[in-house]
């Protein structure tokens, strides 16, 4: 029954994912080989830096919302209450002897 479903599956696999993929990744891998070295490193540094803004914006968003978050809510401080125990002088499972 596996044979059967992988034999079904992985023609279908192959053209819908791994083909595709090669395929760009060859696109992407010869439009790197074609820019001049200058350009490469200029394309490389405006996306690292894009990166990093955008991580930092994402790190300090979640940081101010946790901070608000935290401001907003007034801690209430609740006591422990005395339990209630039985007043029985003897426990209940020696009562059943």
């Amino acid at each position: 029954m596996k044979e059967k479903i992988r034999k079904i599956v992985s023609p279908l696999y192959n053209k819908v994912w791994h083909s595709p993929k090669g395929k760009i990744r060859e696109r992407i891998r010869k439009a790197c080989d074609d820019l001049p070295r200058n350009q490469r490193l200029m394309v490389v540094s405006v996306l690292l830096s894009a990166f990093v803004l955008v991580a930092f914006f994402v790190f300090g968003n979640a940081c101010y919302k946790m901070g608000a978050g935290h401001a907003r809510k007034s801690i209430e401080i609740e006591h422990i209450r005395q339990m209630e125990l039985p007043t029985e002088k003897t426990p209940a499972h020696e009562d059943a002897r």
